[in-house]
Order: C-alpha cells, then structure tokens, then sequence
C-alpha cells in the first residue's frame, strides 16, 4: 500500500523556518489518511468520475455511471475556425469599431480639402477621441458598469439572447482597435502636416517634430502590445504601455498647444490674433484630452498601501488576508511591490472586513511572492469585476477550473446566496496538499457534488468531456472555462463547436 503520506509535502522539515511570522502556518504535511480515505478518482473510458473527494467511497455495488458520448463538432471546419476562433467576439469588436474609423476617415477627404487647418484639427479630434475611448474601455468603473448592464437581464430571457450578452466581456476588442485606430488617425494628421510645411502653407517645425516623436511612440507601444510580442515579453509590454502612453498623453497636449499657436501664427492676412485659451478651448481634441487625463491620474489617486497576512499553503501556492479594504462580491483587486512598473490582478474572496487571493506559482513573480511575501502590496483604484460573474443571468453553470484557477471560482462561488445552480470540476495536482484543507473544504461545502480531480494520482483527464457530461446530467445552461490561456482556449473550442454556450478568459478581457 503506498504512504499516507505524500512524500512532496515533507520535502521541508516541519520545524524549519518558512516565511515571517504568518496568519497560519500549516505544516507541508498532506492529511494523515490512508489510501481509501484520500481522494478518489475512477477512469471511466475517458472521463474522470470523481467518487467523493474527501471521505470513503461507497462500498455499494451499485453500476458506475453511464458516460455520454460527447457529439461531433458542427459546420465545416473552416466555418467552425472563422466563428469560434479567428472571429469570436472580441475580432468582431475590433472590427467593427476599425472598420467605422476608416469609413469616417473616407468620407472626412471626401467633405474637406485636405490642405485646410479644419482638416488638421478634425484628424486630431479623431485622434483624440479614440485614445478617449481606449483609456475609458480600461477604467474600473466603465467595467462594473458594463458587466452590471449585462446582469439586469433576467433569467427567464430567451437563452440565446443571454449568451450573447455574456460574452460582453471580451469588450477588450474596442479598446485594442480604437488604440490602433487613433494611431493610424495621428500618422494621417502627421503626413497632411508634413505636406502643408513642405508646401509653405505652415512654418512652426516644432509642430511637425512633435508629431513624428508621437507617432514613432505610438507605434512603439502598438507593437508591444500585439498578443505575439505581449506573451514573451510582458514586462516590456507593461513599461511601454505605461510610460509610453503616459508620455504620449503629454507630448498630445504639447502638440495641440503647438498646433494652437501655429493656427495664430498663419492666420490669414489682417485677420486679428486670438488668444491661446481660446483657440485650444474651441478645439474638441482639447477637452477629449481632458477627459483622457482625468482618467489616466484618477486610479493613481486612489493608491494605497494594504497590509496583508500571509498564510503559506505549499511550494506552489499561498493565500494572502487582508483587512480593511472592503471589496465587494464577484471582484478583484491587481496588488503591486512596484506601483510603476508592474501590476498583478487577482479574484478577491470577500469576507466583511476585508478578503484575501489565493496566489499559485505561474512565473518569477508568483514564485518569488510564495517564498517571501511581502508585509504590504500597493492597491490603486477600485476592485473590477471579472469574467466569471456573467455565470449569474444563467439558471445553472458548470465551471470547469484547474490549479490556482479555485481563486477565482471560490470568490464567485463565495458570493453566490443560492446553493445547487453551479456544478464545480476542479483538477488539480495534490489539491489538498498544494491548496490546504480549507479551500477544498470550501468546495466541498458550496457543492458537495463538484469533481475535484487529484492529477498527481489521476493523470490529466479529458475536461471537454466530463465537462460535457456535467453540462448534460446537472441540465447547464452554459460552461464557463478557467485555466491556463491554451487550455482555455480549447476546452471553450471544443464546447462551442458542439453547440454548448461556453465562456473563458480572452487575452484582454
């Protein structure tokens, strides 16, 4: 019979020092129950069937459950890839609004002579107004807003009405294209500038070297950006976008204060001077810089210092409480060491004081935090609500989550007031032993009939399927996906191809 023990959870010696003083120390031991009291999982062809968890399985003859066939994928492949993969919602959302700019572009050279100051101000407006709408796509309130229109819908609404209002949440395409939107405007605005110096029309080349530095660094961030570049090299992506956009935003005011007084200075002939105020108050770019400002300095207004208690799980997870900073249900909080240059977000499991995140090792970052957590982190703005809580204009879900991804669901699941509408398939590597006895007590105890899937033991099962299987036997209305990008991306894949309304995080939801 093999140990009750697991020999990874004794890898540490129980009196060794760990971290600084913590909330609650467990000792690296997994419980010490035999192999019949530990967590059970039977192969069934290939899914997965979870006995029970945490307690002695059934000495009951009884048949092992019935597996359903899960059916084939629908519509020819190349149909199947544009709908459900190169062309989900959020690549219609960036196309719409980018094909609307360039349609907006057009008819703008068809109404206006290009060579006119009106034409340089209505690119810069355009400009303006789409970084506008960028930065809005991102505050914190814009995002519980949107999410909390979405929930008013009642559950009784037609189903495919609900489905397409729960993929509101890759609303990321808008912000993207209208990034990249505003771009292409500056590079138009910056050429017909261009042209009108080398045509004598203007003379300021303060103007004109201003707006060759902002289109370099647009283009800079832009690049940076791109899911290609973002992957590998994230950090860059966090300090471009950053200070990037930051010292776009300035270099966009020098522009237009440039610009305002290029306009005074080639003013027809006789025609009397105007005030500097009034001519940037006159221009619509002015005030959808303004309202870009505000909302860029605002989150950083409201920065502050938590103060947090450790409590270390295992060499792959730890679980950070938190008093003092109220965070509502179904939200999350991104907590910092380095406020400038990096930030991490987290689903927030509340409690009425407070909260805590549960953090798994998934980088340099998580790693170097679960070996030396630090007393305090930085929180700036407000907690935003996250992917998961569109489960709640559904009658019944199945979340299908693995590793670190119980963070997320016990925050959701912790805010849920009606048991029985959620069914939870959990794979894990050693949960009990990596994640603590009380976060899958916590399962347990928010549904006694989720499928926690030890993979040290198990292997690693096919999660379309059994996620199938439960869609059907629980009577879902909808799969909701949360794991590592690729495997996100396949299971909700494999799901939506069969018809099965399924929902994971997008890289810029």
């Amino acid at each position: 019979m093999p140990p009750s023990i697991s020999e990874e959870c004794l890898k540490r010696p129980l009196d060794a020092p760990i971290l600084p003083p913590l909330i609650h120390i467990r000792e690296k031991r997994c419980p010490s129950v035999s192999l019949e009291e530990s967590p059970s999982t039977e192969t069934i062809g290939n899914v997965f069937y979870n006995k029970d968890s945490f307690s002695r399985p059934s000495t009951s003859t009884t048949a092992p459950p019935t597996v359903l066939s899960i059916p084939p994928k629908r519509q020819h492949p190349i149909i199947r890839n544009l709908r459900h993969a190169y062309l989900g919602v959020y690549q219609r959302l960036f196309t719409i609004v980018f094909i609307a700019n360039i349609v907006a572009l057009v008819l703008l050279f068809l109404k206006v002579d290009p060579s006119s100051v009106q034409m340089l101000s209505n690119l810069s407006t355009a400009s303006a107004a789409n970084i506008t709408v960028a930065v809005l796509m991102r505050q914190p309130y814009m995002i519980n807003f949107i999410f909390k229109s979405c929930w008013i819908i009642p559950k009784s609404a037609p189903l495919r009405l609900r489905r397409i209002l729960a993929k509101i949440y890759e609303f990321g395409g808008v912000h993207s294209s209208a990034a990249i939107s505003s771009t292409v405007w500056f590079m138009v605005f910056t050429a017909l500038l261009m042209k009108n110096m080398l045509e004598g029309r203007m003379h300021d080349i303060a103007v004109l070297i201003v707006a060759w530095i902002l289109v370099l660094l647009l283009t800079v961030i832009v690049i940076f950006a791109l899911p290609a570049f973002r992957k590998v090299l994230h950090n860059t992506f966090e300090i471009t976008h950053r200070f990037g956009g930051w010292t776009a935003l300035l270099l966009l005011w020098a522009e237009l204060v440039l610009f305002a007084h290029s306009i005074n200075a080639n003013r027809p002939q006789g025609a009397e001077p105007r005030a500097l105020v009034l001519i940037l108050v006159q221009e619509p770019s002015f005030w959808f810089l303004a309202i870009t400002s505000s909302f860029v300095i605002w989150p950083w207004l409201l920065l502050r210092k938590l103060h947090i208690q450790p409590e270390y799980l295992s060499d792959r997870s730890i679980r950070l409480h938190f008093t003092g900073y109220k965070v509502p249900p179904f939200s999350g909080i991104s907590i910092s060491r380095s406020p400038l240059f990096e930030w991490h977000p987290f689903a927030c499991m509340a409690t009425h004081d407070g909260g805590s995140v549960l953090i798994s090792n998934a980088g340099d970052w998580t790693n170097d935090t679960i070996r030396n957590p630090g007393s305090h982190y930085w929180v700036r703005g407000i907690p935003v609500t996250g992917v998961l809580n569109m489960s709640q204009i559904f009658k019944k879900v199945v979340i299908v989550t693995t590793g670190s991804g119980i963070g997320p669901v016990l925050s959701y699941l912790i805010g849920v007031k009606k048991k029985g509408i959620c069914r939870l398939i959990w794979s894990a590597p050693d949960p009990m032993c990596n994640f603590g006895k009380e976060i899958c007590d916590t399962v347990k105890n928010i549904d006694s009939e989720a499928n926690i899937i030890n993979t040290t033991r198990s292997g690693r099962p096919d999660l379309v399927t059994l996620a199938y299987q439960q869609y059907i036997e629980f009577g879902a209305e909808a799969v909701f996906v949360l794991s590592n990008p690729r495997l996100t991306r396949e299971i909700v894949y494999a799901l939506e191809s069969r018809g099965v309304p399924a929902f994971g995080p997008v890289l810029d939801s």
